[in-house]
């Protein structure tokens, strides 16, 4: 090796080592104030304890090396990146797609039987409209259909509610969109209607006095995020989190910022929609339920009522149920899941009482309140049985939110059970 051969070689030799010497120096020194990956859905690894035990049994090198790759410096926007390559047509791996009738969700009135499900009546490689589910890949997603006489019913119901108040209290309505609105192949969003339509068909049916509340657009902003899951109709909490920011936009307060609260993680998840005719690639993919817990204090009370005497009766519930991480049914970690009535008092500054009528949409979106309600009525007309006036007129309650999602408008037995409440 000549000389000038030679200086080169130590010259690259140099230059590789000073970078990989200033971006391990400059990955140590950057902040590891993340502790959610948005992208993945998942919890980052935490730096491990140094003990003589770990480093005796490895266990500390092979969690510390956790800890750096998930918190090595701009991984967000690598993993982004790479997942955009991925989907890009070129290199786009073979669809895995099916359509299979399915009967929805429990949204009917005044019933505690458990959802139900038709056997797979059609299940194509070639999608088509026959179904009323879609199985693209590794996702589950209901699918959408306007109904306009049952949509301006569902906004009617909630002005003939609005006319009977006896005081000011402000009501407001969210629709939640479904993930199907927002994927970008159109040969299978066209399956399902337009949802934005249908939501601003049924605002434009409401009453002057109803406050419209946009979610449909932060969620939008957000998409690229894991606002939805894979296995489940519901949204995220952190697609509730975008949906809560549109209610404080409406009713004129401050949203406590996503970084105010602690994170929590139930992993292992697979929803109800899995079960309808489920592939391996569904399965084999299941969500983690990540869940924010508040800075506010709270103090919950259930109500329901004896399946067998009727009788009312009371429970302490928990804003954040625990209990239910490490069980099947995940989403119940959201206030414990339904039940006729909940009654939810906070050390919130703001002195303001809201009462949400909802469908379990609601149930992740409801921690997000604590802050900003210092009491918070939480009313499933599926299984309430009391008049809703008259809780309203009792509780001397401020606002009334109707947070359903959008197949809701279709069900007349949710309507009918908010207007046999109201008479």
């Amino acid at each position: 090796m000549n000389s000038k051969k030679q200086y080169m070689f130590y010259i690259n030799i140099g230059i590789f080592m000073f970078l990989i010497f200033a971006i391990s120096i400059f990955n140590m020194l950057s902040p590891k104030d993340k502790t959610v990956s948005q992208v993945e859905n998942r919890t980052l690894a935490k730096k491990p304890t140094l003990t003589v035990e770990s480093v005796l049994s490895g266990k500390y090198s092979r969690d510390f090396e956790n800890y750096f790759a998930d918190n090595f410096v701009i991984r967000e926007n690598l993993v982004k990146v790479s997942k955009d390559i991925a989907s890009l047509k070129g290199i786009k791996r073979a669809e895995e797609v099916a359509l299979v009738d399915f009967d929805g969700q429990n949204v009917g009135g005044n019933s505690n039987e458990n959802d139900t499900t038709n056997e797979d009546k059609d299940s194509t490689i070639e999608a088509s409209t026959k179904g009323n589910l879609l199985i693209l890949n590794d996702t589950v997603m209901e699918l959408y259909k306007f109904n306009e006489e049952k949509s301006k019913s569902y906004a009617n119901m909630i002005n003939t509610f609005q006319s009977k108040l006896n005081n000011d209290a402000r009501v407001y309505s969210l629709l939640a969109p479904v993930q199907v609105e927002f994927l970008t192949n159109k040969k299978y969003k066209d399956l399902s209607d337009s949802q934005i339509d249908g939501i601003n068909f049924v605002n434009l049916n409401l009453s002057d006095k109803i406050i419209p509340v946009d979610a449909y657009t932060p969620i939008k902003n957000h998409i690229n995020e894991y606002v939805y899951y894979r296995t489940d109709h519901h949204w995220t909490a952190l697609g509730a989190y975008y949906a809560y920011t549109g209610l404080a936009q409406a009713a004129n307060f401050d949203p406590l910022p996503l970084d105010k609260f602690t994170l929590g993680e139930a992993t292992g998840f697979l929803g109800h929609l899995s079960t309808v005719n489920p592939t391996e690639t569904v399965t084999n993919n299941p969500d983690n339920v990540i869940f924010y817990n508040s800075p506010a204090k709270s103090d919950m009370n259930v109500y329901y009522y004896d399946k067998d005497t009727g009788e009312k009766k009371t429970y302490k519930g928990s804003v954040i149920s625990k209990s239910y991480i490490d069980g099947d049914q995940k989403y119940g970690v959201f206030i414990g899941g339904d039940f006729p009535l909940g009654v939810i008092k906070t050390n919130a500054n703001r002195d303001k009482k809201i009462m949400v009528i909802k469908d379990s949409y609601a149930n992740a979106f409801i921690p997000f309140l604590l802050t900003n309600y210092s009491e918070i009525y939480v009313v499933d007309p599926r299984h309430y049985r009391e008049n809703i006036i008259d809780l309203i007129n009792e509780n001397s309650i401020d606002e009334v939110l109707f947070l359903n999602y959008i197949l809701t408008t279709n069900f007349d037995s949710y309507v009918n059970s908010v207007l046999n409440l109201i008479k």
